[in-house]
């Protein structure tokens, strides 16, 4: 039974990208029959066909490489080689145009004259190719107005920018040896307290706990010593300070990390047998505000004071009964340690005997804002890739195996949360598609302009031998972020 859900799930996150796709090429094939058009092929996905039709002269196939989407367009530019044909595009037989001899008999002269697609204008070629983002964003735009119109319900620690945990200790990732190594957290070297509200990273606001990890994870700054920096403005007892936190790279991915975590409402769901919360007497519905008179900032906070505990030491443990309206009640209890499976190896834990329930709030977000959020995480992360001071790589992208896996883990969790990254993906897919890359929209719009500025048509086989470059390289570097995908997904 759990193998059909989990591929049902892998069938509804095939779906949402595929619709993406079709968005993102319905934008450019209804453009081009707009504007008059020639219109070969509409494709989703690249390579041979594995089965389609036609239908007033254009052919719609579902091809077999799943990595995106064409319209076939003669005019605008040639996907022969990209289709996966054997025999030689009609645009490359009828390349000998451009320099035809005028001596030449003239019957071959009409001949060329009849198979030329006839020109089309430099506003033709700019709305065409970039109707596929405009549709991705209007796509965005709609799914967002979804989640704003009937709300969706968001945990209290993804929204706030307080910190409720700071890490003793992180792993730092050394890739002499490749593995990690325990050092002291960044956080705590650098005094920040659970409880303090995170006002700027690096100089800019942040809106809610995974804009904070963002800019930590994407930034660049760094000291005169080519140490790793990120400054933070924090609020704390109603002070604002300016705190230098150092970060140190994690894991394979190599990404920045601090050792914070952020402030959450958490209440008992559940209560163990035999276990020392529910002999004391706490109930279902309890929140948990504090452990020996410390207030507890998150779960995992908890967890780690209990961790810090000798052996056989006794706590009083403060809850609100019944949530967060309660009166406060103080509990003695005694931890117990038993051993629980972490990963591969068996870990000693002191546990009271609870599972926990987060604090959610139905929030309703504006479609724009929403978006203009989307746009920024993006820029962040194209910056970081592309600046020498950053610790992003494109290992750290996702292909479509990974867009697929978090796609069917958005799906498992509910429906408005896929709604919600399906947003994230069409607001990427955009972005990403008007970048001045050959083959990609934005580099079709760049050939379209310096023709436009030089006078006349850039030279064939520069045009065929970039896209051709750019495909190979395009495919390569999915081929690349795949293998990571699949590393991440199936460890080795």
């Amino acid at each position: 039974m759990s193998f059909l859900y989990d591929f049902a799930f892998l069938l509804v996150a095939l779906l949402a990208l595929g619709f993406t796709i079709f968005i993102h090429e319905l934008g450019h094939f209804l453009a081009a029959r707009q504007r008059g058009l020639i219109i070969k092929r509409f494709s989703i996905g690249f390579g041979p066909k594995i089965f389609g039709w036609e239908k007033d002269g254009v052919e719609y196939r579902i091809s077999m490489f799943p990595f995106g989407g064409y319209v076939a367009l003669p005019q605008l530019a040639d996907m022969g080689r990209v289709e996966g044909q054997n025999e030689e595009p009609e645009e490359k037989r009828l390349s000998a145009w451009d320099d035809y001899d005028e001596d030449d008999e003239e019957n071959e002269e009409d001949e060329l004259k009849e198979k030329k697609p006839p020109k089309i204008s430099y506003a033709d070629k700019m709305i065409v190719s970039v109707m596929g983002a405009v549709f991705n964003i209007l796509l965005a735009f709609s799914l967002s107005s979804v989640l704003w119109f009937f709300g969706y319900e968001r945990r209290d620690g993804e929204l706030t920018t307080k910190i409720g945990y700071i890490a003793d200790t992180v792993e730092r990732w050394n890739p002499i040896v490749e593995q990690g190594e325990t050092v002291t957290s960044p956080a705590k070297k650098a005094g920040l307290l659970p409880g303090d509200q995170v006002l700027s990273v690096d100089g800019a606001p942040v809106e809610d706990f995974m804009d904070v990890q963002s800019r930590i994870v994407t930034g660049k700054l760094k000291t005169a010593q080519d140490r790793r920096l990120a400054l933070l403005t924090v609020l704390r007892n109603n002070e604002k300070k300016d705190i230098e936190v150092f970060p140190e790279v994690f894991g394979t991915e190599e990404i920045r990390i601090i050792g914070i975590g952020p402030k959450e409402t958490f209440f008992i769901k559940e209560l163990q047998p035999d276990m020392p919360a529910i002999k004391a007497g706490l109930e279902k519905g309890d929140q948990i505000v504090a452990v020996d008179g410390n207030k507890i900032f998150s779960f995992v906070h908890l967890v780690d004071y209990l961790m810090k505990l000798e052996d056989k030491q006794e706590i009083a443990l403060t809850v609100r009964k019944g949530g967060e309206k309660g009166l406060e009640q103080t509990y003695n209890l005694l931890p117990v340690e038993k051993e629980m499976q972490q990963g591969d190896i068996l870990a000693k834990r002191k546990l009271i005997g609870f599972s926990p329930e987060f604090k959610t709030i139905t929030t309703y977000p504006n479609p724009l804002l929403l978006i203009v959020s989307r746009v920024k995480d993006m820029y962040h992360t194209l910056t970081g890739l592309v600046s020498p001071e950053s610790d992003v790589k494109l290992r750290n992208m996702s292909g479509p195996v990974g867009i697929v896996n978090n796609l069917s883990i958005f799906a498992s969790i509910g429906f408005k949360k896929l709604l919600w990254f399906v947003v994230f993906i069409n607001v990427n897919l955009a972005i990403l598609n008007l970048l001045p890359i050959p083959v990609l929209d934005g580099g079709h719009m760049v050939f379209a302009t310096i023709e436009k500025l030089r006078g006349k048509p850039l030279p064939f086989a520069f045009l065929e031998r970039s896209q051709m470059l750019f495909v190979v390289l395009l495919f390569s570097f999915m081929l690349y972020v795949t293998f990571f995908d699949f590393q991440r997904l199936f460890p080795f």
